[in-house]
């Protein structure tokens, strides 16, 4: 989420309580205040992390 929490309603997420808040939502994920990314954005801007 790092390059979009200077972007519009994201700047919320910089409050650590809230972004802690994720939970899996319709295939995606959404925050305790109601925001929520589309399916597609998170599949299209995931990255693979090593172990």
């Amino acid at each position: 989420m790092n390059p979009f929490l200077g972007i519009g309603i994201f700047t919320v997420l910089k409050d650590l309580s809230l972004i802690n808040s994720v939970k899996p939502f319709l295939g995606s994920i959404q925050w305790a205040n109601g925001l929520d990314l589309c399916p597609d954005t998170l599949y299209l801007e995931s990255k693979l992390l090593s172990a």
